[in-house]
């Protein structure tokens, strides 16, 4: 490790390196810490080749994207600070090492924690105003300059095929949990190219996104509670304003978060819901269209759905893709999102109502 921090710094002093899941929240993906030496913090990662089998086309993002946000004045009226690349000593944007394994640096953005689960009505609003905020300052960067890292990312008709593929490959024991998410599936899958469509008709366009804006990557000051960043940016790039609107209502809006204990206490909470849209919106500003508004609710269906087909794929193949801590837990997770979908099903005509506000 001390070989790795070098690449980024010098060692002036033994380095304190702390797993991320102490000072920033946990992550399913990448492998993260927070690195202090010498007076100075930073954040280390390692990517995940796995996830990302071309981890250069995410660097390249990350490099584009940090050079559009350093050159943004911040007006917003609080504090607002972007994760930034670091390059190695030698001026390269990450460090490879003998395994082949890619190691970045990103700028620590101190006196802040993460919400896993959001509390509180502020909270939501600021978690709204944070992605609002975010889109607004993307607005200027063109998505044709940049990458897709992960080609097909919430294309949702893919992710039902090789759904398809993975269960008629898969031993399936008789289980209720099992049956309940095959129902959940064939049920909602009615419609999963809705926001596609939307996209080849032109109905909405393909901007410069977050690609995963949950509640656990805003970042707030650890005095005023109030949102400082928008951070994991590994899937920034090309999409649609909808999928990042309706990932952080389905992250917000479940106050038994992802890992939900009591799976009958899982719902989509509407006081939440019409936070996070209003801080959205003061955030936002006027990016949003009538049309794109009344595609919300869809949004946040669609991306709950998705994300559980997602963690019950992954099941199926053996938990592939997201971290576990034991076998059954994209099982568990992928019930939390299909009850989540049930709920916000149930409360259409609200969602839609509030939306279009």
């Amino acid at each position: 490790m001390q070989e790795i921090i070098a690449q980024f710094c010098e060692i002036s002093s033994l380095p304190v390196v702390e797993p991320v899941v102490t000072v920033l929240g946990s992550g399913n993906i990448n492998d993260t810490w927070l690195v202090r030496t010498g007076g100075f913090s930073f954040v280390l990662q390692r990517l995940n080749r796995q996830v990302f089998p071309r981890p250069q086309l995410v660097m390249a993002n990350l490099a584009t994207l940090s050079s559009h946000l350093e050159a943004k004045v911040n007006t917003s009226g609080q504090r607002w600070e972007n994760s930034i690349l670091l390059s190695t000593r030698a001026g390269t944007l990450f460090h490879a090492d003998s395994q082949g394994d890619i190691w970045r640096a990103v700028t620590y953005i101190d006196r802040t924690t993460t919400h896993q689960t959001i509390a509180t009505a502020a909270q939501a609003r600021q978690v709204g105003w944070a992605l609002g905020h975010f889109h607004l300052l993307l607005a200027d960067l063109p998505a044709r300059n940049l990458h897709e890292t992960l080609p097909g990312f919430h294309l949702l008709p893919s992710y039902l095929d090789h759904f398809d593929r993975v269960r008629s490959g898969a031993a399936m024991r008789s289980d209720p949990d099992l049956r309940f998410c095959l129902d959940c599936i064939t049920a909602s899958r009615v419609g999963a190219d809705l926001l596609e469509r939307a996209r080849y008709q032109g109905r909405t366009k393909v901007q410069t996104i977050h690609g995963d804006p949950k509640a656990g990557n805003v970042l707030f000051d650890v005095t005023s509670d109030l949102a400082v960043s928008l951070i994991d940016l590994d899937t920034v790039g090309p999409g649609l304003i909808h999928y990042d609107i309706g990932d952080c209502l389905r992250s917000c809006c479940n106050l038994s978060g992802e890992v939900a204990a009591d799976l009958s206490q899982v719902s989509f909470d509407m006081d939440m819901c019409r936070e996070v849209l209003a801080g959205y919106f003061s955030g936002a500003g006027n990016l949003l269209s009538d049309a794109d508004r009344g595609m919300i609710f869809q949004a946040v269906r669609l991306i709950a759905f998705e994300l559980g087909l997602r963690f019950f794929t992954d099941y199926l193949a053996g938990n592939r893709y997201f971290k576990v801590l034991h076998p059954e837990e994209n099982l568990h997770r992928a019930l939390v999102q299909f009850r989540l979908v049930q709920s916000i099903e149930r409360q259409k005509e609200v969602i839609e109502k509030i939306s279009l506000k």
